[in-house]
């Protein structure tokens, strides 16, 4: 494990995520060049050997090309790539047949002319290289495809004359090893530079005085949850709430006990809001704001009894409270969503609930269902 792995705090799935967008970032452009790359040693093929033989080769090169991109292109979703173990293996797998589909070209050799077979070598060559600033930032699809590329070149050396294989031999080590060196250095700089993006991309999703995350990263999960539920056809719930009278405690005791209050209260919040797929963020001010997914009304509306409880049950004095400690407010709504609807539904039938709450006497949980 690198280094950076060990002394940073980073999620192993965004990092995964963000070490993959890399490897596919410009996948239609390297695809077009893997295109043109193939064309010239098709042609030099047709002329050398025959034209069923290049034709062959180029369209097993075009399709093991396009399956490693293809992986890269359909796995968007649930906001990146995916990165559990069965689809790292598709991705791995598909760079190997594309690095294979190069390496297959090393089997026209011994029937090409000398310089049929400098060309060839050459090609073979930039297709590595080209490969390389995109694939060493995950080993694994380095070192598959380098692995298809030179396979079947390491097994024709002794079907070729004594002076080509003096020197397909030495260009064989020299590249590896220049390879593996250049890969293990660029890949460090890069990983080193994929944690300091994520590392602020962190940053600006999170609200520093409570250290959930912010506006930004409310709506960020909220749209990633919506697209989920209607993907999964399941229940998304979202809760909205803001703290009782909260100006009062505030210009009455100072805003640094606000902003302990506020942190307390987060704290209190996001003790109660355990799985995975939900999120407690600060939506503004005094208001926070719970997504809940794959969540039904009934179960959101007992997390909102919770969340209203654990706050209670902080006892923060506020003597300008009708209760006489902080209390919350909390409206939430739940919908079963579909391509049609909008988000922005969700949130007004939340934002009704806690109007409606506030408005009954606050400390209290209202509930709106779409």
């Amino acid at each position: 494990m690198d280094s950076a792995f060990k002394t940073a705090n980073f999620d192993p799935h965004a990092l995964a995520r963000e070490q993959l967008k890399h490897v596919y970032r410009y996948r239609n452009r390297a695809f077009l060049i893997t295109a043109i790359i193939g064309l010239v040693s098709t042609i030099v093929l047709v002329i050398q050997i025959n034209v069923i033989a290049a034709v062959a080769w180029y369209m097993w090169l075009l399709v093991a090309s396009a399956a490693h991109w293809r992986i890269g292109g359909t796995s968007w979703m649930d906001n990146g790539l995916r990165t559990n173990h069965v689809d790292i293996n598709r991705h791995i797998a598909t760079a190997f047949l594309a690095g294979l589909g190069w390496g297959a070209l090393a089997i026209s050799l011994p029937w090409l002319g000398r310089t049929g077979q400098n060309i060839v070598l050459i090609m073979m060559v930039i297709a590595i290289t080209t490969a390389l600033p995109r694939l060493v930032v995950l080993l694994p699809f380095f070192l598959t495809f380098t692995a298809g590329v030179l396979t079947p070149l390491v097994l024709m050396l002794p079907f070729l004359h004594g002076e080509l294989v003096r020197v397909v031999l030495p260009m064989l080590v020299m590249l590896a090893v220049t390879l593996w060196f250049s890969a293990t250095e660029t890949r460090r700089v890069l990983v080193d530079i994929l944690l300091k993006q994520i590392s602020f991309e962190n940053a600006s999703w999170e609200d520093r005085l409570t250290g959930l995350g912010n506006r930004r990263r409310f709506d960020e999960r909220l749209d990633l949850s919506w697209h989920q539920a209607v993907r999964l056809q399941v229940p998304l719930s979202l809760i909205l709430l803001d703290i009782d009278h909260f100006k009062l405690y505030n210009d009455n005791y100072g805003h640094p006990a606000g902003d302990t209050c506020l942190q307390l209260v987060a704290s209190a919040l996001n003790a109660c809001v355990k799985r995975a797929g939900d999120l407690v963020t600060r939506y503004g001010g005094e208001e926070f704001a719970i997504v809940l997914f794959h969540t039904p009304m009934n179960d959101a509306k007992t997390m909102g009894e919770m969340l209203r409880s654990a706050v209670a049950e902080l006892e923060i004095k506020h003597e300008f409270s009708n209760n006489g400690i902080v209390t919350i407010s909390l409206g939430g709504a739940t919908i079963i969503p579909n391509q049609e609807g909008k988000i922005g539904d969700l949130v007004r039938a939340a934002d009704e609930a806690l109007y409606r709450a506030k408005a009954q006497g606050r400390n209290r949980v209202e509930w709106n269902m779409i």
